[in-house]
């Protein structure tokens, strides 16, 4: 089964896509955010493009305390809601140090810049070897 992870973002939003039966993660590419319309319309056209069957989305967990809801949280969780109403089978998991975990992914391999697709890589990956 095709897979699509997705670091969603205020400004950027990561993508990675990956399959079930390799259980490989890989970085897809980086959409700019102009919208929950357009961001669906354009998430909507890799996944029909790609066959992709489900869509993990990370959700931010505060580390103080998982259970609050930020502003950044709740942007997500609203995205996931327009997302699911697109007809595609969403799931959503914890991306607790992703972002971090990326940019060490990205350094060790030479580069500075922010890497919102490797942010996606990483939490597709950890869903996959959750499976």
């Amino acid at each position: 089964m095709r897979v699509l992870g997705i670091d969603y973002g205020s400004k950027r939003v990561g993508l990675a896509l990956g399959d079930t039966v390799s259980k490989l993660a890989s970085p897809w590419g980086v959409l700019p955010n102009e919208g929950f319309d357009t961001l669906t319309d354009r998430i909507g056209e890799v996944a029909d493009r790609d066959d992709v069957e489900r869509v993990i989305v990370g959700i931010p967990k505060p580390l103080k305390d998982p259970q609050l809801q930020n502003a950044q949280v709740l942007e997500v969780q609203e995205f996931v809601e327009v997302l699911k109403g697109t007809g595609l089978n969403v799931e959503v998991m914890d991306e607790s140090f992703s972002s971090k975990l990326a940019s060490t992914l990205v350094a060790e391999t030479g580069g500075k810049e922010k890497r919102d697709d490797v942010a996606a890589q990483v939490i597709l990956q950890t869903w996959l070897d959750q499976q």
